[in-house]
């Protein structure tokens, strides 16, 4: 899918998957590097109201990356859905999200602005994007594994892409890169890691992508 018409997400098929994600993870957990809460089905229904929210973005004839209110909207919604009841127990977290997510966005905007003025390769792009979304200092206080992987997606589509969605079959090598990119370099912090741009984890992540991106779209918005 790399010309045509628009394509949205396809939220039934996606919850579909998502069925088999639950049914499947305990296998899943059994074998990545790094046991990970579980994946259940209010994660994953937060996570379907989230493709929804990205949807109606998708109609706009625009092919601009989520602006940063959008981004934030997504991670509340992967935390706490779209019920206000739910979100205002919780005020306190989202405050504190905002000013986190507020000192890091100028500087990652600054990377995706210059290397979409280049024209990079989408996945080259989208992969830098999910890195910096969860390296540290990550871009959000919790749920930057599922924030960046919607941001991520997003702007596969409005470039022609297939996006990335978590499935029984890719959850294991993702998570496990995923870890590389989070906790596993002795140098994490450094400066120089920094200055380099995570160019190991960068590479393996654009090559997970392009070999991961699977068909979950619909040509008909959503209702």
């Amino acid at each position: 899918m790399k010309n045509g018409a628009r394509k949205y997400f396809d939220i039934e098929k996606i919850h579909q998957n998502y069925k088999l994600v639950i049914a499947d993870f305990d296998r899943i957990n059994g074998l990545i590097d790094c046991k990970r809460d579980t994946f259940d089905s209010v994660i994953a229904a937060n996570m379907l109201h989230a493709y929804d929210h990205i949807n109606h973005h998708l109609s706009s004839p625009e092919n601009a990356l989520l602006s940063w209110q959008d981004m934030l909207e997504l991670n509340i919604i992967v935390h706490f859905g779209i019920r206000p009841e739910s979100r205002g127990k919780y005020d306190g977290f989202i405050k504190h999200t905002e000013k986190r997510f507020a000192a890091l966005f100028p500087s990652l905007m600054e990377w995706y602005e210059r290397h979409e003025h280049r024209e990079d390769n989408p996945y080259k792009i989208a992969a830098g994007l999910y890195v910096r979304v969860l390296a540290h200092p990550q871009l959000f206080v919790e749920g930057n594994h599922r924030t960046g992987s919607l941001i991520i997606s997003y702007y596969l589509l409005i470039k022609g892409r297939d996006p990335f969605v978590l499935t029984p079959d890719n959850a294991v090598e993702f998570f496990n890169l995923a870890s590389d990119v989070k906790f596993k370099k002795e140098d994490i912090g450094s400066k120089f890691k920094r200055a380099i741009g995570w160019h190991d984890e960068l590479a393996r992540m654009r090559a997970f992508l392009e070999a991961n991106v699977q068909p979950f779209t619909t040509d008909v918005m959503p209702h």
